[in-house]
């Protein structure tokens, strides 16, 4: 049996559970489910997730066959994994010098450092869905954490680097010797997906449900399908973009990445980043020329769906579960910028809606190919700067 996530049309008033022929007691919630499970996912249980019309559940071929065939299905897609992305060796070259892993250079480029006597984000609730975060360090606290990884009992560890080095991006603290981040005044809020670099589409899922019902500010989701787009239409994914929809709706703004499949045959934006509801982040390099592992295009995906703004994604520099400072690469570290610039402007005007932070961004980002949006790039080079001045200059 393969597990599948079923999503039906969200007015039709279909009984989810009329869907697949299961005993009652197999249906859970799926966001209290995962939440609660320590010892990994059930094949015979039932995710069901009734605000957004979706069902994860393990079926046969026929199953498959017949629910593929049913009228009241919109999407039957199989379930997919995703991952975040790697550390680089240390020390590296990157345009013919040796780049220590001692600062976060990154802040330069998107001028973060410029808006500090105005704004730190002092305040704004920052969501990081990725893998655990590394508790007790004294430059990066942590608000509140949950596991909506069944298989992962705590929102905290070490074994897994990418969610500390993520939050840091975003909010750790100037007494670190040699770390800040964007937005160092921000509440980090740790919303762990994975376990051994590897969650599933349910579980980001059920984080952006949860999110939304506690109404956090800004999500950073650093997560993408490791083998890529299928195809350069290939649908968004409806359990994560039904969610995400929802966040939108109620205020919020979910940054997300576009991949990292930029040299592959197939270099598409990869799911989850083409959810409309999700601002999909390319990666540049120091230099601010594109950087070539970042997914990007087609050129004639809607504007929601594609590479939105980008930001530093090469050689970015942060913090291990030890507190020591490395090198990333990928779209992952980009990301979280952008987590940590909404947190800049949430704090000047607090009433700014996600689609007021998502346009802000865009108009205030640094053209870097052709003028207007391009498919690597979407609008520009984030300017934290020049969008923080735009509230104060209104």
């Amino acid at each position: 049996m393969q597990r599948y996530t079923i999503s039906v049309n969200r007015d039709s008033k279909v009984n989810l559970r009329d869907l697949i022929n299961r005993p009652p007691e197999n249906f859970v919630d799926a966001v209290n489910f995962l939440i609660a499970e320590k010892g990994g996912l059930p094949q015979d249980a039932v995710l069901e997730f009734p605000t957004i019309g979706v069902l994860s559940a393990s079926l046969t071929d026929k199953e498959a066959a017949d629910l593929k065939a049913d009228p009241r299905v919109t999407q039957l897609r199989e379930d997919r994994r995703v991952t975040g992305s790697p550390l680089l060796p240390s020390p590296i070259r990157v345009a013919g010098e040796f780049i220590a892993n001692d600062r976060p250079w990154h802040l330069d480029v998107i001028n973060a450092q410029k808006c500090w006597p105005t704004t730190t984000g002092k305040g704004i609730r920052i969501g990081v869905i990725d893998s655990e975060i590394a508790p007790n360090l004294p430059f990066l606290p942590i608000k509140d954490g949950l596991s909506f990884n069944p298989s992962a009992p705590n929102w905290y560890g070490g074994s897994d680097f990418h969610g500390t080095f993520c939050a840091a991006i975003i909010g750790c603290l100037p007494t670190h010797p040699s770390m800040i981040g964007v937005a160092p005044d921000c509440d980090l809020y740790a919303l762990r997906v994975n376990k051994n670099g590897s969650g599933r589409s349910e579980y980001l899922a059920a984080a952006i449900v949860w999110a939304t019902a506690n109404k956090l500010d800004v999500l950073s989701m650093s997560q993408w399908d490791p083998d890529g787009a299928d195809d350069p239409h290939e649908l968004p994914w409806d359990d994560v973009s039904r969610a995400a929809d929802d966040y939108v709706k109620a205020g919020g703004i979910l940054i997300g990445i576009a991949g990292n499949s930029g040299t592959f045959p197939k270099p598409w934006v990869t799911n989850p980043g083409r959810c409309s509801g999700v601002m999909a982040v390319g990666g540049t390099k120091r230099d601010t020329k594109w950087w070539d592992g970042s997914s990007y295009g087609p050129d004639d995906l809607a504007e929601l769906e594609s590479v939105e703004i980008a930001a530093p994604g090469y050689a970015v520099n942060s913090i291990m579960p030890d507190g020591s400072v490395q090198a990333g690469v990928g779209t992952s570290f980009a990301a979280p910028q952008v987590a940590g610039a909404c947190a800049l402007l949430k704090q000047v005007k607090p009433d700014l809606t996600g689609a007021d932070l998502r346009a802000i961004l865009k108009k205030a980002a640094r053209d870097l190919d052709i003028a207007g949006k391009d498919a690597k790039t979407g609008f520009g080079l984030l300017d934290c700067e020049q969008a923080v001045a735009s509230l104060l200059h209104v």
